[in-house]
């Protein structure tokens, strides 16, 4: 029998013994996942509002209506339940949008501001006033 302490040891051993013998490749091939497109606000407000449909409750094994019954029955006694979670949840991703909404509205007015006095600071550097600038 094994310990735990030389169970990793035995472990590594057995993977390159497999991977001498072709059984694994040198390297591992990963899956690459792209980055997700740029979301829009009202496509992240969608998102955000949980609406489950109770239609999609359903068994995929052979012969499963009686557990997608058992399932719907579930879903039905336990309704005010998951409609209280559901509004919880939901409540917290719009507020959580509404914070992201106004640091994103924030980052922009100190983007703003700071283009605005990096302009000003090459104008004096020219001898440029501020009041010239002005129509």
């Amino acid at each position: 029998m094994t310990e735990p302490e030389q169970a990793l040891g035995q472990a590594r051993a057995a993977a390159a013994e497999m991977r001498a013998a072709g059984v694994y490749t040198a390297e591992e091939v990963r899956a690459e996942i792209e980055p997700p497109a740029v979301s829009t606000m009202a496509q992240l407000l969608e998102w955000a509002v949980i609406d489950p449909d109770p239609r999609e409750v359903h068994s995929t094994r052979r012969l499963g209506a009686p557990i997608t019954a058992f399932k719907r029955g579930l879903l039905r006694l336990l309704a005010q339940y998951h409609a209280e979670l559901i509004a919880e949840q939901t409540r917290f991703n719009i507020n959580m949008l509404r914070y992201v909404r106004q640091l994103e509205e924030r980052v922009a007015e100190l983007e703003g501001s700071s283009a605005g006095e990096k302009h000003r600071a090459r104008s004096d550097e020219h001898g440029v006033t501020s009041d010239e600038h002005e129509p």
